[in-house]
């Protein structure tokens, strides 16, 4: 079997394995991103070979993404050296994952900012309780005092963005943040648009 023919079928059964984006995230991104990595691609392709060395990969990511991948993750894109040039098909599905983890922590920053309103770097249980009541009244108080506790990890009273981030991807790999989710983007929307 020749070289060409071991990196198709390797690059096949990689694509394969990476098909599901970790974390449940929706597999659409954004068609400029995706020609974004397309460009990448070509850039570092020295000598329009078709696919990629280990050492173009790492400048193509490290230019689509401002920091170099972790080594395990080369060796997963590389497939344990079953391949010797990474084709444009893997690259855009490793690509594609890394963009939506990027969307989704995105989301999570704008949900943090509907509810910290006063971009004060922080939820106050006071500020959780009116922005419930003023967007959300159907929502009994007690709920949201729970909701509350349990994302106020260190107990301080406040809500950092990191005890957001951990209670919101906590949440979210259970499946139990969609609706949060969306009524958050859908606040923080509304709120935009009265400033």
């Amino acid at each position: 079997m020749g070289t060409a023919t071991a990196s198709t079928s390797a690059a096949t059964s990689a694509s394969r394995r990476s098909e599901e984006p970790p974390g449940g995230v929706s597999k659409i991104v954004n068609p400029k991103k995706e020609k974004l990595v397309k460009e990448a691609f070509r850039d570092w392709d020295k000598g329009e070979k078709g696919g990629l060395t280990r050492h173009e990969a790492n400048c193509a990511l490290l230019s689509l993404f401002g920091c170099k991948p972790i080594e395990s993750e080369l060796e997963k894109l590389f497939d344990s050296s079953e391949l010797e040039l990474l084709p444009l098909e893997c690259f855009q599905v490793y690509c594609r994952h890394r963009l939506l983890l990027l969307d989704r922590d995105e989301d999570i920053r704008h949900a943090f900012k509907a509810f910290d309103a006063r971009g004060d770097g922080y939820i106050s249980r006071q500020t959780c309780l009116d922005t419930f009541r003023q967007h959300a009244s159907f929502v009994p108080r007690d709920v949201v005092e729970l909701v509350f506790e349990e994302a106020d990890i260190d107990g301080d009273g406040k809500v950092s963005y990191r005890d957001f981030v951990k209670v919101w991807k906590s949440a979210d790999s259970a499946g139990e943040m969609e609706v949060t989710k969306n009524y958050a983007l859908s606040l923080n929307r509304q709120r935009l648009r009265l400033v």
